[in-house]
């Protein structure tokens, strides 16, 4: 890859993080559209990405957020309300660029219809603001005259322009305080630098947003004469600013980061007088009383404080060394429970063995947790899915956000935004009540709630999605699961198994049929996608108060928390996410049913015994389920027993895949190695569930 791909290929990542966020935002702002601390965020994003199209030829792009930006930069600039119509335009607007962006890595010749349609609002909407006539938003007449910019602006006293640059130190120097710095930054553009979508002013205003003080000094010297003047070249050498701001020297530099290196110098002005070194200047052209609210210095330094360097890292190379880190944790579980060692009566050895355990395990937490990330960014985006399903349905619907700071697993990160996204829109379109009148007879506000939460629960991670709606019927499902076929009918189904049966495929008791209806469209997705990180679904509902659909996952999918069961003289393991109670039946409760096999009667309910050895055709003398341990786990279809001779531990293994001679063995979900060595397999539960039906006194 030459350097120049490289390049790209960190603009297009850069750029896929930034219409991310530009997403969130957007959303944000529409929801309190007086926030215009976050229209200049948002604003920063478009004027990046504006650079960076341009610089990488992506002319449609760049086009389209020019102009986008202009319109920000006018609200932002006045402060004005922006009136709810052009809301909807500013997130129409950011959805354009996302298909924009799209076309111009596929390098796509015909762009989407809302390009042009929306460009041409924007368009509109510049020329109503600004009072400019549409013909004219796009290329201005030229004017008859212009005068000479370096006669306009130039001086010829050298040393009146040093003196400008030293008061200007000075005036700033007396306005410093605590948390406060002062730069001298020297930006030389190119002359290429408006193809690129930058100019010197534009540097200007971004500064001057954090600055209480801010002033510049242009070198005008190499303005042409009018005849030889190209508006697409720039012919300003050199300006120089004075600021005086709460920013660090890291965000300052942030500013000017899509610059060359050879185009801005950043100094750092210490708080006594320094002189300024002679330069040809001409005056100030721009030296505005800008004063902006002053933030606490305690606040601003904690801010430069908390700051941190950050660096982007291959995530396959973090694989590889979470893996390497397995594998150094399996050593040193082997060190640690061989048998020869621990003969060994040496008290050293024993002191090395315990340092080196613990180094092992604080190894092993820090490489965690390098793969663990807030959920938050998830749940940001969902803000959009409950914006634009609300408004597909009429409803008006509130979103509650809680634990969007709990740290996930990055791997999962990714594979969670279908499955949400599905559970967020059935919990609107089918779980929220069909009108205002409907909710306010049964005593609530007409707006709807949609709580998303995160937390930890077990060991384990639990992301939740509750609506206060009408609930589950669960009358109405037995029914319909009855009608299909999905039960019998003698059946004695608990609740959460009643409720179960809605993420069967295509399962659904709503009489619409649209593409956002019934619960039971798209939530086999959702159990698809949840089983594949090794987690599970469950549903809680009350009628007329709502429901509550649980995804609970592992914290991580290289590492899985279980319990180590032996059967047979064989170790396997079974995922304690999925263990109910294990135990040791009296003889009484134990039955046997002709032709369908060995039962355990607990509390009411008759759950059928799964053996192993049996499972596995393990050469092994038979056993009676009263003389060794029941794990009672839960599975889809209900629970099952599984008899094993003996428990033997519970701990957290390394996973493993298996190969493909293994792989075709169901029953089995992977692998692991134990501190002595020894191989153990992963049971997939699901897969243990016996074809025998279920009866219940």
């Amino acid at each position: 890859m030459t350097k120049q791909e490289q390049v790209k290929a960190i603009f297009i990542e850069e750029a896929g993080e930034i219409i991310e966020k530009l997403d969130i935002d957007i959303i944000r702002f529409e929801e309190n559209c007086s926030d215009f601390s976050l229209l200049n965020e948002i604003f920063r994003g478009v004027h990046t990405l504006k650079g960076n199209a341009n610089a990488f030829n992506f002319t449609r792009l760049g086009e389209f957020v020019h102009h986008f930006e202009d319109v920000l930069d006018y609200y932002r600039s006045t402060q004005e309300n922006i009136e709810e119509h052009n809301l909807e335009l500013f997130v129409g607007s950011v959805d354009v660029i996302k298909e924009v962006m799209i076309c111009e890595l596929d390098v796509v010749d015909t762009l989407p219809q809302s390009y042009h349609v929306c460009l041409e609002k924007i368009k509109n909407l510049i020329s109503i603001k600004k009072n400019i006539p549409a013909c004219e938003v796009e290329q201005k007449e030229s004017v008859s005259e212009l005068n000479d910019l370096a006669l306009e602006f130039g001086l010829g006293c050298v040393e009146q322009q040093q003196n400008f640059i030293n008061r200007s130190i000075k005036d700033a120097q007396e306005m410093q305080s605590e948390g406060f710095d002062l730069y001298k930054i020297d930006l030389t553009l190119d002359t290429d630098c408006y193809k690129r979508g930058f100019d010197y002013l534009l540097f200007l205003n971004m500064l001057v947003q954090k600055a209480i003080l801010l002033e510049s000094f242009f070198n005008m010297q190499g303005i042409v004469e009018i005849a030889n003047f190209k508006s697409d070249e720039n012919y300003i050498g050199k300006v120089f600013i004075v600021v005086l701001t709460s920013i660090s020297t890291s965000e300052v530099e942030e500013i000017f980061e899509f610059l060359f290196d050879d185009e801005y110098e950043i100094n750092l002005i210490e708080p006594q007088a320094i002189e300024v070194k002679k330069e040809e200047f001409t005056k100030e052209v721009v030296k505005p009383s800008v004063k902006v609210a002053k933030a606490a210095p305690q606040t601003t330094m904690l801010n430069v404080m908390s700051s941190k360097s950050t660096i982007r890292i291959d995530t396959l190379k973090l694989d590889e060394l979470f893996d390497s880190v397995g594998e150094l944790v399996i050593a040193q579980n082997f060190i640690a429970q061989n048998e020869k060692i621990s003969s060994i009566e040496d008290e050293s050895i024993n002191r090395a063995i315990e340092t080196l355990s613990k180094i092992t395990k604080k190894i092993q937490d820090r490489v965690m947790s390098l793969r663990m990330v807030a959920i938050k960014d998830t749940f940001d985006k969902m803000r959009r899915v409950v914006r634009d399903t609300s408004k597909k349905t009429g409803k008006e619907v509130h979103l509650i956000v809680e634990g969007e700071d709990t740290e996930i697993d990055k791997t999962m990160i990714d594979s969670l935004s279908d499955p949400l996204i599905h559970i967020i829109r059935n919990a609107i379109d089918h779980g929220l009540e069909f009108d205002a009148d409907e909710r306010l007879k049964a005593g609530k506000s007409t707006d709807g709630a949609v709580t998303l939460k995160a937390f930890h629960k077990s060991g384990s991670i639990v992301i939740s999605v509750s609506d206060d709606g009408r609930g589950i019927n669960k009358e109405k499902v037995l029914a319909k699961a009855i009608e299909r076929g999905v039960i019998s009918g003698d059946e004695n189904l608990t609740d959460s198994q009643i409720f179960a049966l809605i993420i069967q495929p295509g399962f659904s008791t709503t009489e619409n049929v649209s593409d956002l209806s019934g619960r039971g469209v798209g939530l086999d997705v959702v159990k698809t996608s949840i089983e594949k990180l090794r987690g599970k679904v469950e549903i809680d509902s009350k009628e007329g108060e709502g429901t509550t659909l649980s995804m609970i996952l592992p914290l991580t999918l290289a590492i899985i928390d279980g319990m180590l069961v032996r059967t047979a003289g064989e170790i396997y393991i079974i995922p304690t996410l999925s263990i109910v109670e294990s135990f040791r039946p009296e003889k009484e409760i134990v039955n046997v049913f002709k032709e369908k096999g060995e039962f355990v009667s607990l509390r009411g309910q008759y759950i059928p015994i799964m053996r192993l050895s049996e499972v596995f055709n393990l050469n092994t003398k038979r056993i009676e389920p009263w003389e060794g341990i029941l794990v009672c786990v839960e599975t889809e279809g209900g629970r099952i027993a599984i008899l094993v001779d003996e428990l033997v531990s519970r701990q957290q293994v390394v996973i493993k895949t298996l190969g493909k001679a293994l792989s075709i063995l169901k029953e089995i979900s992977g692998g692991a190695i134990l501190g002595n060595g020894d191989i153990a397999l992963i049971l997939n539960v699901e897969e243990l569930r016996p074809l025998v039906k279920v009866s219940h006194v």
